[in-house]
């Protein structure tokens, strides 16, 4: 068990996955300071209920998913409209075991890593995903994440659509439990058949 900040998202961040985030809470200016400082990260955890920004008297409280994906930052800027620009590289998958705020209203959680998964050859029919993912890095909007990534396994071929890929995110966060790469890699097969349909 170890104990970690939490950045809590309305959005799911992948293994491999990278994420541009505008920073203005005081309480996560503090956590980016440190990070950069320490060159630590934070988990990332989908808010499946309630607000990314802290209200004072607020009826809903945050729900939280239980698995969530450890974050470093891997670029910062100064947005033209004066906030602070990051962007995030999500590395390893954990469970959360509890979570508590202190006193500036930072979450902070004990959390449990997941095994990585297997690192599993690309198998012959991937091609066409592979296609796709490579038209999706073109992207002027996912360009601009710089992301690199080494397609030449089954994790990081389905982690990084599930990412890039225009779903929903409760979708994204059942794909993101999925612990078998190609269970994930057949999931999103059988989704983009659906669109296509």
């Amino acid at each position: 068990m170890e104990t970690i900040p939490l950045f809590p998202l309305s959005a799911v961040l992948f293994p491999q996955g990278r994420m541009a985030l505008q920073i203005f809470e005081p309480r996560y200016t503090d956590l980016v300071s440190q990070c950069l400082k320490n060159d630590t990260g934070f988990g990332v955890v989908w808010l499946r209920e309630g607000s990314e920004t802290f209200k004072l008297n607020t009826e809903v409280d945050p729900r939280l998913a239980q698995i969530g994906t450890y974050a470093k930052i891997v670029d910062w800027d100064s947005l033209a409209n004066g906030l602070l620009g990051v962007t995030i590289e999500g590395s390893k998958k954990f469970r959360l075991l509890s979570s508590y705020q202190k006193e500036n209203h930072q979450y902070m959680a004990d959390v449990e890593w997941l095994e990585p998964e297997p690192r599993i050859p690309l198998p012959e029919q991937s091609k066409e995903l592979q296609g796709m993912l490579l038209q999706l890095l073109e992207h002027p909007h996912i360009a601009r994440l710089k992301l690199h990534p080494e397609v030449d396994d089954v994790a990081s071929l389905g982690g990084l659509l599930a990412q890039l890929l225009p779903l929903a995110e409760n979708i994204k966060f059942e794909l993101l439990t999925v612990a078998d790469p190609l269970l994930r890699l057949q999931h999103l097969t059988e989704l983009l058949d659906q669109f296509s349909e």
